[in-house]
């Protein structure tokens, strides 16, 4: 029947196999693939020449005249020097010990033969270290102590023999010491045997006798004042009237074992405080110290340096630089590495119209990333050396 073979025609045409679908799916996935790594390979290529012509492309610097030191520089400290005290004490007829006067200032020089002070109308004298102070001395007295005041007062320019008696001629040179500090010469007491020893006659010198408590002396015979009383003060029971520096301050600084390397004894060195710049050289390296956490103090040496005498604007406790090494003067000097070392010869890559050629140098320093070089035939101010 007709309208049975129509039927069965569109049954046949729904089932037509449509395989071919297929294969144009997987002929544009493939075809993708291929443009997509195509696409890749022509970027890398394009990113690789890139980066061939950035690293192919020469670094130099420029030959520079300057000056290249190394120098190391310590945090430091000014330490005080060394202090004696020098004393009074109670004599005859005197209840209290009271600072008169004095001639002297914080910050001045001690020497033999000047008068520090006046302590209860008494001066004290500076007597030099060598004589021993230990007894009074009257006229006819000899020993030891009589040879050497005598070698002391010959010493401040008097006119006196060296015989270890205490003889008239010893008293006069005595009594002119004091004089010139404006004060009489003490006299034996009148019920001494050997008050009038000296004496030729009605109208001889009156005599004088050494009263070791009018004298002071200090270690060394001379120093500094670092303190002394003031005047009109009532003096302790020690009776100390000035404390006496008889060691310079000094500089200290602690290094650490490369750093004191740098910092041997008589180096030069330049101690820094604000303002303040003073030439100076290294006294004194100490054994290596432990350090001490608390006190924030690193293990390591104690490099110590000298303060030049006269100077002023420096206090113990005070913080100061010291820097070892002086700037040299200026050289040729190129970049630290554009050094290159080949058999233990230095040299640069010097370059050239025709290419680089080597130039061998004689590296005389090196600092803070350059290196100081001797002149030589090739290199001068601005020639471009190369730079690896």
């Amino acid at each position: 029947m007709p309208g049975f073979e129509l039927n069965r025609s569109d049954r046949a045409m729904r089932r037509v196999p449509r395989w071919w679908l297929l294969l144009v799916a997987m002929a544009l996935v493939t075809s993708s693939l291929i443009v997509a790594f195509r696409a890749g390979t022509l970027v890398a290529a394009v990113a690789t020449s890139h980066q061939d012509v950035t690293a192919a492309i020469p670094v130099s610097a420029t030959v520079e005249l300057r000056s290249v030191a190394r120098q190391v520089t310590l945090a430091g400290v000014v330490t005080a020097g060394r202090t004696s005290p020098v004393t009074a004490s109670l004599t005859d007829g005197i209840d209290r010990l009271i600072l008169t006067s004095t001639p002297k200032a914080l910050g001045d020089f001690v020497e033999p033969g000047e008068l520090l002070a006046v302590v209860s109308g008494r001066p004290l004298l500076v007597m030099p270290a060598s004589v021993p102070l230990y007894r009074d001395i009257i006229p006819g007295d000899s020993g030891p102590d009589v040879r050497a005041l005598q070698t002391a007062l010959a010493g401040l320019g008097l006119a006196v023999k060296t015989n270890g008696t205490f003889d008239q001629q010893t008293q006069q040179a005595l009594k002119t010491w004091y004089e010139n500090a404006g004060f009489p010469a003490p006299v034996p007491p009148a019920s001494s045997p050997t008050g009038s020893n000296n004496k030729s006659g009605a109208n001889a010198a009156p005599a004088a006798m050494v009263r070791w408590r009018d004298f002071v002396q200090v270690p060394g015979d001379t120093g500094r004042i670092a303190s002394i009383a003031g005047t009109g003060t009532v003096l302790p029971e020690d009776g100390v009237v000035a404390q006496i520096s008889v060691s310079e301050d000094t500089i200290v600084a602690r290094a650490d074992v490369l750093q004191a390397e740098s910092f041997a004894v008589g180096t030069a060195v330049t101690l820094r405080a604000g303002a303040l710049e003073v030439k100076t050289t290294v006294t004194s390296v100490s054994g290596f110290a432990e350090g001490d956490s608390s006190s924030n103090v690193m293990p390591g040496m104690d490099i110590t340096a000298s303060i030049p005498p006269g100077t002023t604007g420096l206090a113990p406790q005070q913080s100061v630089t010291v820097t070892a090494g002086n700037a040299p003067a200026e050289t040729l000097a190129v970049p630290l590495i554009a050094i290159r070392q080949e058999m233990g010869v230095a040299y640069v890559e010097v370059a050239g119209e025709a290419g680089p050629h080597r130039v061998d140098v004689t590296v005389t320093a090196q600092a803070d990333g350059w290196a100081a070089v001797d002149t030589v035939e090739g290199l001068d101010v601005g020639v471009k050396v190369m730079l690896p």
